[in-house]
Parts: structure tokens; C-alpha cells; sequence
């Protein structure tokens, strides 16, 4: 009789055994790669076409733009994960900063270009399921995939409010240093929207990319707790998160929640870490910041 140990030594948790084998089986890669050539286009023509990208807007998007597209057009074809990982970020990206100065023609044609990008990522978790349904443990695998998609979500998630600090141009900038100055910063609230969107940046690719998740996720969750005790006030408006007077703890406490469990496990297969750790690159000594060597020695 096989011993529950063993079985589980079958299923893949912090890297992939073979990361050539973990990608889509059906869905081409020249539909993304057509889909970011065009939403790169659109970027050109709202940057400097008619203008709706101002400033540094039109630059970040069609730089960012122009990332995704390297990665998904040289490096997804060699090794999906990291590849399709490299060009989802900086996608995301010029995609929230398109939509935040309504610059309406790069929306369109990026939303449109998302369609392949989820077609291909749901291929590939459907093709590891798939190859895995016979082993034993195999519904473990299919609760790191669920893990993993909770973790992008929630890291990526964060891009959203980085972009709007960092990267969609100084109208946006100026804005939101007027917000940070209601919080009693005076003349350094540039400086500290500047900060927050740094860390805010540095979690998106810590958690939603899983670079060393561990330590991403740690700092993401201290960030949240500081920037909600100390200025966001979510802690004492009671519970919903649509409370009278602003959001209450609920939204923050999601965050804080899904932080700590990555902090505790690591970001799995579907990961730079992951990746790193297969190829060798990662240095022994900083590899608990990537995943829980101690849970982790009889997975991958």
C-alpha cells in the first residue's frame, strides 16, 4: 500500500520538473505576439497621434509596451512561464494607464489583445491538468493552480494603483500628490507617492510575477497595514467596504489575508522563482525567500 508521503512526491509544487512541457497546447503564441505588435501601434498613435497619452503617459505605455512584446516574441516561444509572465506585467501596465487618461483607441486594441493572452494561460493550466489527472495527489495540483491564479490576481492587482502614481503622467501625479497632501505630508507628499508607488510596483512583480515571493509578499503585507493604520483610516469605519464616509477593513483585510499565505508557502510552479529554482540560478541562501524549503523538500 503506497503511503501518503509518496504519493505526494509526484505532485509539482515550488518548480516545474520540466518547464518545456508547462505551456498551452492548443492556443498559438502569433495571436499574442499580433495582439501586443498592435496594441504597441495604438500606443504610438494615442502618444503621438492625437494626443491622448500626454507626457509621460505616451512614453511609459509604448515602453512598457515594447517590453511585452520583446518578451512575448522571443522568450514565450523558449519557455512559457517566464516569458508569458515578462510580457503580462508591462501589458497590464500601459493598459491601465491607457484607460486612465481615456485615451480610448489603445483601450480597445489592448482589451482585444488580452483575449490570446487569457486563451493562452488558460491552455497551459488545462494542458498541466490534463498530463497530471492520472497521478496519485493529482487534486493537489489542481489546488496550486487555483492558489496561483488567487495570487496573481491579487498581486497584479497592485499594478493598477502603482501605475496610477508612477506611470499614467504628471496630471495623475499632480493629483494624487494633492490627495497625500490632505494626509498632512505638506512638501514631501511627492516623495511619498513616489515611494508608495515603488513598493506598490515592487509587489506586483514580487507576488503577481512570484520573484521571490516570500519576501514580496511579507513587505506587501506590512505596506498595507502601514498605509491603513497610519493614513487610510479603513480600521476604524467598521467592516464593509463600502462604509459610510469611505471603505471600510474588508478589502484590506482580503489583501492582508492572501499576502500572508504566500508569505508562508511561496509562489509555486507558475513562477519566476519557480523557474529559477528549476534552472539552478537561485543561490541556496536566499532561496527561503522564494519558497518554504522546510514544506517544500518533497514537491517540484
Amino acid at each position: 500500500m503506497n503511503s501518503p508521503v509518496r504519493s505526494l512526491d509526484v505532485v509539482e509544487g515550488a518548480y516545474a520538473n520540466d518547464y518545456g512541457l508547462l505551456k498551452p497546447s492548443r492556443m498559438p503564441n502569433t495571436l499574442s505576439v499580433a495582439g501586443l505588435a498592435a496594441t504597441l501601434v495604438a500606443a504610438l498613435y494615442c502618444g503621438w497621434g492625437n494626443h491622448t497619452l500626454p507626457d509621460f503617459a505616451a512614453w511609459s505605455s509604448t515602453l512598457w509596451m515594447c517590453v511585452a512584446l520583446f518578451s512575448a516574441a522571443l522568450i514565450t516561444p523558449r519557455t512559457f512561464a517566464p516569458g508569458f509572465l515578462m510580457s503580462l506585467l508591462p501589458f497590464l501596465i500601459a493598459w491601465r494607464v491607457a484607460a486612465m487618461n481615456d485615451a480610448h483607441v489603445m483601450v480597445w486594441v489592448a482589451s482585444i489583445a488580452a483575449v490570446p493572452l487569457l486563451l493562452q494561460f488558460a491552455d497551459c493550466v488545462l494542458n498541466d491538468l490534463r498530463r497530471d489527472r492520472n497521478k496519485p495527489g493529482a487534486w493537489l495540483g489542481l489546488l496550486l493552480w487555483q492558489t496561483t491564479i488567487m495570487r496573481m490576481y491579487f498581486g497584479l492587482n497592485e499594478l493598477c494603483h502603482s501605475s496610477e502614481k508612477i506611470f499614467a503622467g504628471l496630471g495623475w501625479f499632480h493629483r494624487l500628490e494633492t490627495g497625500f497632501q490632505g494626509f498632512g505630508l505638506g512638501e514631501v507628499a511627492a516623495y511619498f507617492v513616489v515611494l508608495g508607488g515603488l513598493i506598490e510596483f515592487a509587489s506586483a512583480v514580487s507576488v503577481g510575477l512570484g520573484l521571490f515571493a516570500r519576501l514580496g509578499a511579507f513587505v506587501s503585507l506590512v505596506y498595507f497595514l502601514v498605509a491603513t493604520v497610519g493614513f487610510g483610516g479603513e480600521w476604524s469605519r467598521g467592516y464593509a467596504w463600502a462604509s459610510p464616509g469611505g471603505g471600510g477593513w474588508e478589502y484590506v483585510m482580503l489583501l492582508m489575508v492572501v499576502f500572508a499565505g504566500v508569505m508562508v508557502t511561496g509562489a509555486g510552479k507558475f513562477s519566476l522563482d519557480g523557474w529559477l529554482l528549476r534552472r539552478g540560478w537561485m543561490p541556496r541562501r536566499l532561496r527561503w525567500l522564494a519558497f518554504n524549503e522546510k514544506w517544500g523538500r518533497h514537491t517540484g
